[in-house]
């Protein structure tokens, strides 16, 4: 059975705000005819670049204002939540929250923990039910000589618009349990990779949104 709660811990997410650079192909001829028309062309194609390149940029800006009021409403406790647990087969267990502000979705948080070796945190922010930003945070790990544990760690930030992936970045990095000096999570490299299918971040999401109105104890499909 869902339980609601009144939201009153803060949550932390790190946040990179990120800048796309673009750079034109020189042309390349031999007759001054054909370097005219092949600049002509590649003038073309780096202006369609740098139109999308700025609405690429203006999305993912309006997408971070987004972001950070949501934020700020969890810090400030402004939200109410939801929540259900469920265990599917023994094999793969969670938990599901959904925050609401003033009646309407912003965020769903998905924790859970696979094969003893895996947990993730999938956070997917929302409006009008539809996904705009998605933090993907998994971590597996393994035993190392010694006697100590290493930790895999994969972020991944997905931005979307109108159900399409336009910008995906990802972090990785390890942290050991007997090393001092274990990378932070705001201090590593964060590299712009291609995005995956839209399935794979709109699917997750439609399945957890289903969810919404009641939960489920078994598996998630």
């Amino acid at each position: 059975m869902i339980q609601k709660t009144r939201l009153y811990n803060k949550i932390f997410y790190g946040f990179v705000i990120f800048l796309l650079a673009s750079c034109s192909q020189q042309p390349d001829s031999n007759t001054s005819e054909h370097k005219h028309m092949h600049t002509k062309d590649t003038l073309s194609d780096s202006v369609d670049t740098a139109v999308k390149a700025n609405q690429t940029l203006s999305a993912v800006a309006d997408i971070q204002e987004r972001y950070a009021s949501v934020m700020k409403q969890l810090e400030g406790a402004a939200m109410d939540s939801t929540s259900f647990k469920y265990s599917c087969q023994g094999e793969k267990n969670g938990a599901v929250t959904y925050f609401s502000h003033e009646g309407r979705l912003r965020l769903i948080v998905h924790r859970y923990n696979e094969y003893d070796h895996y947990s993730a945190v999938d956070s997917y922010f929302v409006e009008d039910d539809r996904l705009y930003f998605a933090y993907l945070n998994g971590v597996s790990w393994s035993f190392e000589d010694g006697g100590g544990t290493r930790d895999n760690v994969r972020e991944l930030r997905i931005y979307v618009v109108n159900q399409l992936p336009i910008r995906c970045l990802e972090k990785n990095y390890v942290i050991r349990s007997k090393a001092s000096n274990n990378p932070r999570s705001e201090t590593a490299t964060n590299k712009e990779v291609d995005c995956k299918s839209p399935a794979s971040v709109i699917g997750p999401y439609q399945i957890l949104l289903k969810y919404k109105t009641g939960g489920t104890s078994g598996c998630l499909d």
